[in-house]
């Protein structure tokens, strides 16, 4: 029998193997050596930071964009690549940094679907071209990623979107699966091929039934956020009003207000961003009201033609708050904010 010895043998012990007429050790192959980095080195790196293809929204790598059925997440997906295709802006007042072509997967959807939801979008112009869509592919990890990599080698893209995740990740065995493992396999999967191609992956997926805070509403195991650099979170707060929150691995986190408009033109526009999105419609009026001027209870009542004893809760609750400031009976925009 074979042994295996992290070492060369010294010669006693070989001049006893042949006496004994035995097989020889198989010396064990040396393991691949760490490349290691001092503290040092790693201290005094620098990087670039990261360069967005959409203002503060959009950035290369895997972003997971989570909602709840219904809410329109595949009409902001498909107004995001119409708006990277055309290079313009989006939700009214985000830039787009870097336009291009791009990869949207389609797979709970048809060309019969796609085609009224690209015509209330937008019209009818040249940069369609660069919009490529697929509405059949392999399973991820049974032959759509290889695909996927090679469509990319041949027409390289600012942006591949995947509408759903579910729907790509298909898998007919789960039984003696590592379920975790399994879901991060696939996440990084997805996430090697934006590295290789410097491009940003937008993956559709749903959010559980039961409300929670931040990440945790994200269908699946923690495999399935493990992985990922970016992570997108829709949800509807009012009629109308949603808030997207943004957590990612390199960038700050990011609130914004957002609304599905469904008059000329249609789609999704940001109403605000960080604290300022998360106010109410009510509260919004009156910060509006004091962006103009300082006013009293009564006058803001007035104005918006509302309760003065509601109007006076509101107030109270935003300089709580710290978005607007109290002087005597005068209410003003906070100095931080103007």
């Amino acid at each position: 029998m074979k042994r295996e010895l992290s070492a060369e043998p010294d010669l006693e012990t070989l001049a006893a193997w042949d006496a004994a007429n035995t097989t020889p050790p198989v010396a064990r192959r040396c393991p691949k050596p760490l490349k290691a980095h001092t503290a040092f080195e790693v201290y005094n790196s620098e990087f670039k930071e990261p360069e967005p293809i959409i203002d503060s929204l959009l950035y290369n790598g895997l972003t997971i964009f989570v909602a709840r059925p219904k809410v329109g997440k595949s009409w902001f997906a498909l107004q995001i690549a119409i708006a990277i295709a055309n290079g313009t802006s989006l939700g009214g007042c985000l830039r787009v940094r870097k336009p291009g072509r791009v990869l949207y997967i389609a797979l709970e959807e048809s060309q019969r679907r796609t085609a009224p939801r690209l015509r209330k979008l937008t019209g009818l112009t040249n940069s369609l071209e660069k919009i490529d869509f697929v509405y059949e592919i392999d399973p991820l990890m049974t032959g759509g990623a290889p695909q996927i990599d090679a469509h990319l080698t041949e027409y390289p893209c600012v942006l591949v979107v995947v509408d759903t995740f579910y729907a790509f990740s298909r898998q007919s065995e789960r039984k003696n699966v590592d379920i975790l493992q399994a879901d991060y396999n696939q996440i990084n999967t997805l996430r090697e091929i934006c590295e290789k191609h410097g491009c940003a992956l937008l993956l559709i997926h749903h959010a559980r039934k039961a409300p929670g805070p931040g990440i945790d509403v994200v269908l699946g195991t923690s495999g399935v956020t493990a992985a990922c650099d970016h992570i997108w979170v829709l949800e509807r707060k009012t009629e109308g009003d949603c808030l997207l929150t943004i957590t990612s691995r390199e960038i700050e986190e990011t609130v914004y207000g957002m609304r599905l408009e469904s008059g000329e033109p249609f789609g999704w526009r940001i109403t605000g961003k960080g604290v300022e999105a998360e106010l109410s419609a009510e509260r919004r009026a009156i910060v509006d009201l004091l962006a103009e001027e300082p006013l009293v209870p009564k006058t803001i009542a007035s104005m918006l033609k509302k309760n003065p004893s509601t109007i006076r809760r509101l107030l109270q609750n935003l300089v709580k708050d710290g978005v607007i400031s109290k002087s005597g009976e005068t209410y003003s925009l906070s100095r931080a904010r103007e």
